[in-house]
């Protein structure tokens, strides 16, 4: 089926939800040539993904997941990340930014929201070339990411925050992290990672990494069941809410959709340049959130602030992102977001590791509990 897809997508002509779902089963089993995939997922960006084209997707690949558990009242805020719910489990991945030289501020963002009480679960993964993935920094700062699901719903609910390394090896899917690193272009699977939350979200606040795609992405977000949400993209910061420029927020609620743009001032903060948010490496990125949780003011902590505002937003913390702005301030100064990243610490590293190690693999012996997940 993939072929034919591909001819079809070729021409510019969009697929059918089931034509989607073949190739897309196609894919994840393995019965697709690395050639065909790259092919396919090009072609794909080319023509444009539709919303019913990334939901079906998005839908095959979460019926592969496992799901942790962090209560009844758990949702998820996503940003490529941020997920939303009455208490929040907040997902800030950080996979959309490849093309930006920012430090991970979806992971710093995590911290504060966490420190103004709202569970956060953030998604993420390393990766392969010289740029920091939310998964390397979160290790240079002394996060063990090996857990069980049954150690990361504890971590939720009593850290109120947690880490989820999802290595696409455990769902079958690592000979698409090869391919993605050798095309070097963004595809459908950059749109689909923060789609995949294994929380559970029913709130979301997803960046995206071109402007065309915010209510494409808010129409994907509807279709799989999110009840709320905002997509943003941020002027030089792409998928994340921006101090330099403006961002084009596209909001959802019920049947209401609305899209507006931001800039900085419009809620006194100063407009930045973009080299006064630049990151570097995973020690120099966690020198910085660490820069930020410790209270040191500036460009860093002004946009941390601001996306901060926008998860406390949607989950109903605040009534505005003037509001939202003024609890993100809170948490950083009141030592509790720090707080969460000394908690997080301790208990990850006080518990068992749980990964195979390379004999076991070697062996292809089955690993035991462990979170599966794309």
């Amino acid at each position: 089926m993939i072929k034919e897809a591909t001819g079809k997508v070729v021409l510019k002509r969009d697929l059918t939800e089931e034509e989607m779902r073949e190739v897309m089963e196609e894919i994840t089993k393995g019965s697709a040539s690395g050639a065909q995939i790259a092919s396919f997922i090009t072609a794909l960006r080319m023509k444009g993904e539709t919303p019913q084209e990334i939901t079906v997707a998005a839908r095959v690949i979460k019926d592969k997941v496992s799901m942790i558990h962090g209560g009844e009242d758990v949702v998820c805020v996503d940003r490529e990340e941020i997920t939303v719910e009455r208490e929040t489990i907040l997902n800030t991945a950080n996979g959309l930014t490849e093309g930006t030289k920012t430090f991970n501020i979806s992971t710093a963002t995590a911290f504060v929201v966490a420190g103004g009480d709202l569970k956060v679960a953030k998604h993420g993964r390393k990766f392969v070339s010289s740029l920091c993935g939310s998964a390397d920094v979160v290790e240079a700062l002394g996060i063990n990411l090996d857990m069980t699901s049954t150690q990361l719903e504890r971590c939720i609910k009593e850290i109120g925050i947690c880490f989820l390394y999802e290595p696409l090896a455990q769902n079958g899917l690592r000979h698409i992290i090869a391919l993605r690193e050798k095309i070097g272009i963004r595809t459908i699977f950059n749109l689909l990672e923060p789609l995949i939350n294994p929380a559970g979200a029913k709130i979301q606040v997803l960046g995206v990494y071109e402007p065309r795609l915010t209510e494409t992405m808010a129409t994907v977000l509807k279709n799989l069941g999110i009840q709320k949400g905002l997509v943003v993209h941020g002027q030089d910061t792409l998928d994340e809410m921006s101090i330099t420029g403006n961002t084009k927020i596209t909001e959802f609620t019920g049947g209401r959709t609305k899209t507006y743009f931001i800039k900085p001032e419009d809620f006194g903060l100063k407009r930045g340049k973009l080299i006064e948010i630049e990151g570097g490496d995973k020690k120099k990125n966690a020198e910085i959130i660490l820069e930020i949780l410790r209270g040191t003011r500036g460009a860093k902590r002004d946009i941390t602030v601001l996306n901060a505002a926008a998860a406390f937003m949607v989950a109903g913390r605040a009534k505005n992102l003037d509001e939202g702005i003024e609890l993100a301030k809170q948490s950083i100064d009141s030592g509790e977001a720090f707080n969460k990243l000394e908690r997080l610490i301790k208990f990850t590293n006080t518990e068992h590791r749980y990964l195979r190690d390379p004999y076991e693999v070697e062996m292809g012996k089955s690993p035991g509990n462990h979170f599966q997940g794309f």
